[in-house]
């Protein structure tokens, strides 16, 4: 039996015991005491009847209830073999089989066989809502040091020798790019993308050769162009799902999407981690009943608001005037967001199989966070940037030295002026522009990785080469440059930006 088997096996277990639980307390005077599947293992031979009668007599509130619970292992099919024999005892030697007894006061009028599965039934679906029943989210997560080495290891693979040059627009990302995806031919590569930007103002080609920057600086401008210019997602609440269109489906543009996204995951780009949970639950399992839904995943507002009321109703009126509204509430959630767009969904689905990435993220469920939006995304925060741009100092002792050590520790104090939006307290009276004004307001840390690296985020597969601060000695270059290829920043020590880095480096960007 596999992990996940096992996983939901227990689970089924739980959810078992929490029914007989709530059947007893809900119905009884008395202690339910029950004993659990581990400790009386079942013989495979077929249990003797039970004594009592199918119907609860009416002069008899005290009952004794005995059952047997057999946890099967996970299986899509809508029906179950009875385990005999030899698979029964396999079962019984695992585990899974048990038997429960309780003694409760119930009703003189209640059927027991009903009542019991009725129980059952609803805790089964009170489990649902919460996180144990979802074996792909509640697996054990990988580090982002294992999760970079893995697909590192699998990029390795997957590769091919050769280069696929194309050609990008940066003022028109999406357009551009969704030519060179959707050719049918591009499926069929597994080169390295060379990325070469078109200069739409002089209607020229730029001349740098990609190493690795350009290519990252495109992932980055990809990413957002698929779910801002795309028109192909909504948002919700809990993060980006399918818009459904029958145009972007004839077109098979969520098959090319995915085919974007494979490859800026396997290729070093930062990853696209902007979809809802239901979303990744179906890419990452491949089945809607793995799917766990709430009415945040949702675009329509009114349809999320009157799901959230059912949801939250607390007395029976409030609950008869939420569902007379949406009737079938959960039905309506699953059938929102999953149901009514696996089209889509199927497509996308078949283009993350590009590069083997689909295997991949089924094989280590753990790898969804490529794919998840963040709980909370604050973007990169000033100290982890500092670390992750090493400095390349000269030899310890020397002159050069000391003086780069104290550009380093200004370089910090710029990161967090910008952390903290206080770079306009540096222009003092300076009169700015609008447009600098606003560029002050939205800059942050993770602009400066992109200026040095390509890539705001740090990618999954991680940066390779290691970013450095590089600090060159030249008493006529003030303004900071950065080599994208090498991930290098690179910095001038002299009087001058001794005197003041913050503004130098500020200027520069501004220009």
């Amino acid at each position: 039996m596999s992990t996940n088997e096992s996983t939901l096996a227990e689970n089924m277990g739980r959810a078992v015991l929490a029914a007989i639980q709530d059947f007893s307390a809900a119905r009884a005077t008395a202690t339910a005491t029950a004993t659990g599947p581990n400790s009386v293992p079942l013989p495979s031979v077929p249990q003797r009847p039970s004594t009592h009668s199918r119907f609860v007599r009416r002069t008899k509130a005290c009952k004794h209830y005995t059952r047997d619970v057999v946890c099967l292992p996970f299986s899509s099919a809508s029906t179950f073999r009875i385990p005999r024999g030899d698979s029964r005892a396999n079962l019984a030697q695992d585990g899974l089989i048990g038997k429960i007894s309780f003694t409760s006061d119930c009703p003189v009028y209640l059927e027991e066989d009903e009542a019991l599965e009725e129980a059952i039934q609803r805790s089964l679906l009170d489990e649902c809502d919460g996180p144990a029943v979802n074996i792909f989210r509640s697996s054990e997560m990988l580090s982002k040091e294992e999760i970079a080495g893995l697909l590192q290891a699998h990029s390795e693979r997957v590769i091919t020798s050769g280069t696929r040059q194309i050609y990008i627009s940066r003022t028109n990302v999406w357009t551009t790019a969704l030519r060179v995806f959707k050719r049918p031919s591009f499926a069929e590569s597994c080169d390295m993308l060379y990325v070469t930007f078109a200069s739409d103002e002089h209607d020229a080609v730029e001349d740098a050769a990609d190493l690795g920057g350009p290519r990252r600086e495109f992932f980055r401008l990809l990413v957002k162009a698929i779910f801002q210019d795309s028109g192909a997602f909504e948002g919700t609440p809990n993060g980006c799902s399918p818009r459904l269109n029958i145009l972007h489906l004839q077109n098979g543009l969520f098959r090319t999407i995915g085919r974007m996204m494979s490859t800026i995951i396997i290729q070093g780009g930062e990853p696209p981690a902007f979809l809802s949970l239901s979303v990744v639950d179906y890419i990452v399992s491949g089945d809607i009943l793995q799917v766990h839904v709430t009415p945040d995943d949702i675009g329509d507002p009114d349809l999320r608001e009157n799901l959230k009321k059912v949801q939250q109703a607390t007395l029976q009126d409030d609950l008869e005037k939420a569902v007379s509204c949406c009737d079938s509430w959960r039905y309506q959630v699953l059938y929102h967001t999953v149901v009514q767009r696996q089209s889509c969904l199927d497509q996308l689905i078949d283009g993350l199989s590009h590069y083997g990435v689909l295997s991949l993220l089924r094989e280590n469920p753990s790898l969804r966070v490529l794919l998840d939006i963040p709980g909370e995304d604050k973007g990169l925060a000033a100290d982890f940037v500092a670390g992750i741009l090493k400095p390349s100092y000269s030899v310890l002792g020397s002159n050069r030295r000391a003086r780069e050590e104290l550009m380093v520790v200004k370089f910090r104090e710029f990161l967090q002026c910008v952390e903290n939006k206080e770079l306009r307290d540096t222009y003092g009276d300076r009169t700015l522009t609008k447009d600098e004004e606003a560029f002050l307001n939205t800059l942050s840390p993770g602009h400066i990785l992109a200026f040095a690296t390509g890539s705001s985020k740090v990618p999954a597969i991680g940066f390779h080469p290691t970013p450095k601060l590089i600090f060159i000695h030249d008493e006529d270059r003030h303004l900071p440059n950065a080599h994208t290829c090498a991930n290098e920043l690179h910095l001038f020590v002299n009087a001058t930006t001794m005197a003041d880095v913050c503004c130098s480096v500020i200027h520069h960007c501004l220009v």
